[in-house]
């Protein structure tokens, strides 16, 4: 009957491999279309590009003649309008003209009102829905990097309100560049170029923002100069990053689950995860930086050092929202409250790219890569660092010196872990050949006591220690390398050279799942609705080395329950990461094939009998325990003290 099952499960295996390879070849290439976590229903590329946040706001392109849009808009109804009310006047005539800044990696955009960018797109990386990677939010209104203060005068008795608030993202600077005319500048090599936000306010007060790139550079460095301001600002400025970033996947609920909001001060983190409702947390002292991430993408605002060596206020806020069709959103402000000092000029490094570890390092932004998603029972502090300098360098030699294609790194870096793994995987192969020459024994004991599970279990105590077998050889092994595994999660799920990479057939993303069939409905408890022929594979593997493996026949039901279990588990993980798991499970297979057919000294039933016997830490306990037991006359529930079931007579000759 088993002989039948395994045939019929390779059977079922050949038939989905045949089947994905063959869609693979005949379908044509996918178009983006809904599904039950795409952030939008309405996004297409050729039509008006509306937001992957379910906005109906079109993105803010780079040119000149889209940059005067809010031309229609209203000034606020805040009575300090009055006072640079010809600011706003500019406001409504459109004048909001803009510079735009490329190099060899973003291209940026910088418009006069606030002085802020509006825009700011990574060259080498693609949304969902084809177009380029534009970070800064267009739920934002005002753009990123704005500042508002508090204009004391306008308070009674010298106090202030909270209509005394300036935002100067209402407010229209000069732009542009002090050495050059136009709107426009390319930048290159080791060539950098500044362009100047100028505000002059009606009391004689001038706030300077100017921003420097570089030629190859995801940073730019803001240098902000407030004059003039000392009987006008209250104490300090805030400069200003909200909405978070913009997404850019097509499962929103996947890089919900990496966004966040976090700052470090003198390396030690803070951070904050949105919520339904608002929950700010405000931090004083040293601050090293402030950062937003998606799951791919990262904005990080770094004080200089001559700056945070003060004491800084900073503030981060996140909530959720959900979009269409069980999708989520999540938004992150940060603000940051500089002290005003009269002509100072306060410089911050602004990095607006990809989560890259090698590119984050430099920048001291490490944190942001996410090598341990997982926190069972505190596993990440052993994950994060096999993860950070082991998991992720190996599999980047592999693919910079040995392979130029990721799937082919990743199973070549799966034959590598299969060998530096061999020690701990050793002792489970050996444990299941010793369990392999006992099946027959222990058949002889399940046969003889049937009906008493507790001789049942003595007997197999027994024979273990007769012929020095430790039931958890196999189990320890597996335990030792889950920081292993969750590092590898970790590094699959968060690293951005696997993004949007493809491998072959069916396999477009090594990022997401390998989806070959989305089920009309949602399986129960597993909740997932994705069929992966990565994750069925994987599972097909695991049930023929379980088969080969598992002779005990009070763990036969795992044989067939793991797989499942696994398939299911596996369905919604990155491709590269079941890529490697079906790698390795396939290895595992070949590895037990050859011990049990090739292996040159064959071990016998009576080698195992006469080999030096060691009891282990788990055989000993339970030895101890069993004695312990029968010492205190304790039985199984529904058992005599001889060991015999239907003891209902003695029970109730003890009752009387």
């Amino acid at each position: 009957m088993e002989r039948k099952q395994f045939i019929g499960f390779l059977l079922i295996g050949i038939i989905v491999a045949g089947y994905m390879t063959w869609t693979s070849i005949q379908a044509p290439p996918p178009k983006p279309a809904s599904n039950a976590k795409q952030q939008s229903d309405s996004i297409a590329k050729s039509s008006a590009k509306t937001s992957p946040d379910q906005t109906s706001k079109p993105p803010i392109g780079e040119q000149t003649a889209q940059a005067g849009s809010s031309k229609q808009a209203a000034p606020s109804s805040n009575p300090l309008h009055t006072k640079y009310g010809a600011l706003y006047e500019r406001h409504l005539s459109g004048a909001n003209e803009s510079i735009v800044v490329e190099n060899d990696l973003i291209k940026a955009r910088i418009i006069a009102q606030g002085g802020a960018v509006r825009s700011w797109r990574l060259k080498e990386f693609k949304s969902w829905y084809g177009d380029t990677v534009q970070l800064v939010p267009y739920k934002n209104q005002f753009g990123a990097l704005g500042i508002k203060f508090t204009d004391k005068n306008d308070g009674q008795n010298g106090t202030t309100r909270e209509s005394n608030v300036v935002d100067t993202r209402e407010l229209f600077f000069t732009v542009n560049n002090p050495r050059s005319k136009g709107n426009y500048f390319r930048v290159t090599g080791n060539d950098s170029v500044s362009i100047v936000a100028t505000l002059a306010l009606a009391n004689g007060g001038i706030i300077e923002k100017t921003y420097t790139f570089y030629g190859k550079s995801y940073h730019t460095n803001l240098a902000v100069r407030v004059s003039g301001m000392d009987g006008v600002m209250d104490k300090k400025y805030s400069l200003l990053w909200q909405n978070g970033l913009q997404y850019q996947e097509k499962n929103s609920v996947d890089e919900s689950g990496q966004a966040k909001a976090w700052l470090e001060q003198n390396r030690t983190a803070s951070e904050i995860d949105a919520g339904v409702e608002p929950k700010p947390i405000e931090t004083n002292g040293v601050l090293d930086f402030a950062a937003i991430k998606s799951k791919y993408f990262l904005a990080a605002i770094k004080p200089s050092a001559e700056l945070s060596n003060g004491t800084l206020q900073t503030t981060l806020t996140g909530y959720k929202m959900d979009a269409p069709q069980e999708g989520i959103m999540e938004y992150y402000d940060v603000k940051i409250d500089v002290p005003y000092s009269n002509n100072r000029v306060d410089n911050f490094t602004v990095y607006i790219g990809p989560v890259d570890y090698n590119i984050l390092k430099p920048y001291g932004l490490e944190s942001a890569f996410n090598f341990a998603a997982q926190s069972f029972l505190g596993i990440q502090h052993i994950a994060r660092p096999v993860g950070e300098y082991f998991i992720l360098p190996l599999l980047t030699f592999v693919y910079k010196f040995i392979v130029s294609n990721y799937g082919l790194a990743i199973i070549i870096f799966s034959l590598l872990m299969k060998v530096l793994l061999h020690p701990l995987t050793v002792g489970q192969t050996r444990t299941a050949q010793k369990m392999q020459l006992l099946a027959p024994e222990m058949e002889k004991i399940k046969a003889k006591y049937k009906d008493d599970m507790q001789k049942q279990q003595q007997e197999t105590m027994a024979l273990y220690g007769q012929y020095g077998i430790n039931p958890a050889g196999g189990c320890l092994p597996l335990l030792l390398q889950i920081p292993i595994f969750t590092a590898l999660y970790s590094v699959f799920s968060s690293d951005i050279s696997l993004r949007q990479t493809p491998f072959f057939g069916w396999i477009t993303d090594l990022s997401v799942a390998d989806e070959i069939v989305r089920l009309p409905f949602k399986l129960p408890l597993a909740n997932m609705d994705i069929v992966s022929g990565l994750a069925i594979a994987s599972g097909l593997a695991m049930f023929a080395q379980q088969y080969a493996t598992v002779k005990d026949p009070q763990q036969r039901a795992m044989v067939y329950m793991m797989p499942v279990m696994m398939t299911l588990a596996f369905s919604s993980m990155p491709a590269g990461l079941s890529l490697y798991y079906f790698m390795f499970n396939i290895l595992s297979v070949a590895q037990q094939y050859y011990a049990t057919h090739f292996a040159k000294n064959k071990m016998t039933l009576e080698d195992l009998k006469k080999a030096p016997k060691k009891e282990g830490w788990l055989q000993k306990r339970l030895r101890e325990a069993q004695g312990m037991a029968e010492q205190q006359g304790r039985t199984l529930p529904g058992q005599s003290s001889n060991g015999k079931s239907g003891s209902s007579d003695k029970t109730n000759k003890n009752r009387k």
